[in-house]
């Protein structure tokens, strides 16, 4: 008789064994290969023949076995054990000895790892074996142990006499311990399921040998045919190449699984399983219904050699780096990411009818709101729209903006870096045909961004005109918005032009040419003022300092205008003559006369000339209510044109030209210049 001794101690193999708590049935799992392998052994030794084979999985539960049998549902009886039992060739000389020796390599080519055993006890306390096989001699002998987690591993080494003929081993996994058993399903039906999905390859190429899965009041079901009415017997196949490593993909559809997967495998086996929505989002989260109105989800198994020699020891990863997404398709190295993406593009191949149905779909659902809400992406979606097609399903449309400039701005980053190109194979060029269709390509997609621009600035307008009018509209509560709050839609408070670029500020509302400037300083004292020196602290809304662009020798001539905005809130009606506190025309006038008493220097750092020769704009946006009105007629204002504002010039002591802008003028006259730009882009 032969003795058992571990070549290792056990117990330190099965500590630094890994099992995520989250994998409970892992052990079986190797159990079953074992089986599977055993069953191929046999056949090729001639001892069973092609469709003999079976392996029996039996559910051992908390409870009296004489009383579960007596029950017809047993399944939220906690499982604390797996018995599988096989007719595979047994515990013969050669695969004892691998069983004894640690790190074995006997099944290396078949995807052995020579760790099984140590996975098992990692979550079960302890493995009983019973085997029948023909010895040497061509005898046939029988052999029970227990294998636990101790140094040894070995105990109650047996030499029973055989029962029968016939040869196999049943292998007991016996006291799941309590952090695994908490995440495994109880459920005969969930655990016959998950077989199938691991070892789904052997029944998708039909190498399967016919598996039972059996609880102990002989409910059961056979494997073949939980895969053919759960697991949709329909397989599309596709192969590709990865850096002339070649892979097998297979796509099938679920009846049962609750998600769309991808499975990367080796020998036969699952090992990295994913969701596949995060990288086809056209594949939605929901079932998919075919002709017949079954539900189901696609599973997608990929296999090849590389993955074969690159599982690691405990089949829960791969001997190769993650990787990254975003990684070079040129790079040397195969990498999980890789070979995600190869794979996904295989998948997206086999499924092309499918999805470029869906996305056609949902680019029709998309269109309308880009068109009427978001109109800057037109472009994008005219020449991007394969990458529009691939964005998630259902999107709002804050989220549908966001994701949409993402593309954008990739698109403008590929235009950019288009041009750089161009410009460097300008100095060589040796093929003017080909150089012009680039040119071509480039100018068309610099055109159409230009559009998006342009497209983009107009929505904008938009956008603060409703905000604008939304602001000084009459509230419930009588209450309207503060004057700063009202400012900051023109011009960011307490900022100036050097701050603030010229796309965040709306003067062109109150007057296209105030877009256009040398230095604007917003709610700054006079004296905080670059640009402006006085020791005067008065603080107007806005001042606008405008460079000539042309000077003559005569030293009267205007080389510089000042424009000021005051900014009153909508319906004030407390304006008192004569009161610089409460009289936005007095206010306008001190600042004058502040600016005529101090010295102004330029941009460039030199003295300029302001005088009493120099051009003052003075805008007061404001409602004209009563008080106001009076002090209009007071000063002899006249009404503007339309009869809704006020203007005066006064040039006896200094230029200026005064003109007061109720808001609702202002809106107006902001709707009526920029109606041609929102009906030309049918959003008005």
């Amino acid at each position: 008789m032969e003795q058992l001794i571990a070549t290792s101690n056990i117990a330190n193999k099965v500590r630094n064994t890994n099992l995520p708590r989250t994998k409970p049935l892992m052990p079986l799992f190797e159990v079953i290969s074992n089986s599977i392998h055993s069953i191929d052994e046999a056949i090729k030794a001639g001892l069973i023949k092609e469709g003999e084979s079976k392996i029996v999985i039996k559910c051992i539960r908390n409870g009296a076995e004489e009383t579960l049998k007596e029950l017809k549902v047993i399944d939220n009886y906690p499982i604390h054990s797996f018995e599988v039992e096989d007719n595979g060739i047994g515990m013969n000389k050669d695969n004892l000895t691998s069983f004894i020796e640690s790190d074995t390599d006997h099944k290396i080519e078949i995807g052995g790892k020579g760790v099984g055993r140590f996975v098992c006890l990692k979550a079960f306390k302890k493995l009983n074996i019973k085997s029948q096989y023909i010895d040497s001699d061509t005898s046939l002998k029988a052999i029970s142990f227990d294998f636990k987690a101790t140094k040894v591993g070995f105990e109650n080494i047996q030499y029973p006499e055989t029962k029968d003929s016939s040869v196999g081993t049943k292998v007991t996994l016996n006291n799941i311990k309590d952090e695994y058993q908490k995440n495994l399903n109880f459920a005969l039906h969930s655990v016959a399921q998950e077989i199938v999905s691991h070892f789904k390859l052997y029944f998708i190429r039909k190498q399967e040998p016919t598996i039972i899965v059996r609880n102990q009041n002989n409910l059961e079901f056979n494997l073949t045919n939980v895969f053919n009415t759960e697991f949709k017997s329909e397989v599309l196949d596709a192969t590709f190449d990865i850096q002339e490593e070649e892979f097998e993909l297979y796509l099938t559809k679920s009846l049962k699984n609750l998600s769309h997967k991808i499975n990367f495998c080796a020998h036969n086996r699952s090992v990295i399983r994913e969701g596949l929505y995060s990288r086809i989002v056209d594949l939605g989260k929901k079932p998919i219904t075919d002709e017949d109105g079954n539900k189901f989800y696609y599973q997608a198994y990929v296999v090849g050699q590389l993955l074969d020699e690159h599982v690691d020891t405990e089949r829960i990863g791969f001997n190769f780096p993650d990787g990254h997404d975003e990684e070079d398709e040129e790079s040397l190295d195969i990498n999980l990411a890789k070979l995600r993406r190869a794979s996904i593009k295989s998948i997206e191949e086999l499924l092309e009818d499918y999805l470029t149905e869906v996305r056609e779909n949902k680019i029709e659902t998309y269109r309308p709101t880009i068109d009427e809400d978001l109109p800057q992406y037109r472009s994008t979606l005219a020449h991007r729209k394969e990458e529009v097609s691939k964005l998630p399903p259902d999107l709002p449309k804050d989220k549908l903006d966001i994701e949409l400039y993402k593309i954008e701005s990739k698109w403008r980053l590929e235009v950019k870096e288009e041009k750089i190109k161009l410009l460097d194979e300008k100095k060589d060029v040796t093929n003017l045909e080909e150089y012009t269709k680039k040119y071509e390509k480039f100018l068309s997609d610099f055109n159409e961004i230009g559009k998006s621009d342009l497209a983009r600035y107009v929505v904008h307008r938009k956008t603060i005109i409703e905000l604008l009018e939304s602001l000084i509209e009459h509230k419930e509560d009588e209450k309207f918005e503060n004057e700063d709050l009202v400012h900051s839609v023109f011009f960011p408070i307490k900022t100036t032009s050097d701050e603030i670029t010229p796309d965040k500020q709306n003067l062109w509302l109150i007057d296209e040419r105030l877009t256009y400037h040398s230095f604007l300083a917003s709610d700054k004292s006079f004296k905080s003022v670059e640009g402006v020196t006085s020791d005067s602290k008065q603080r107007a809304d806005l001042i606008i300092y405008n460079e000539a662009f042309a000077f003559s020798d005569s030293k009267s001539s205007p080389h510089n205008s000042f424009t000021i905005v005051e900014f009153k809130k909508p319906m004030r009606d407390d304006y008192k003559d004569y009161d610089e506190d409460k009289n936005p025309i007095e206010q306008s006038e001190k600042y004058i006369d502040n600016l005529l008493e101090g010295k102004v220097k330029g941009r460039n750092g030199r003295f300029v000339e302001v005088n009493e020769h120099t051009p003052f704009y003075i805008y007061i946006v404001c409602d004209v209510t009563p008080s106001l009105e009076k002090i209009l007629k007071r000063r002899e204002f006249e009404k503007t044109p339309d009869g809704k504002g006020y203007f005066k010039v006064k040039s006896k002591y200094y230029s200026a030209y005064f003109e007061v802008l109720p808001f609702e003028k202002v809106l107006d006259d902001a709707k009526k210049r920029n109606r041609i730009l929102f009906e030309k882009l049918k959003i008005d």
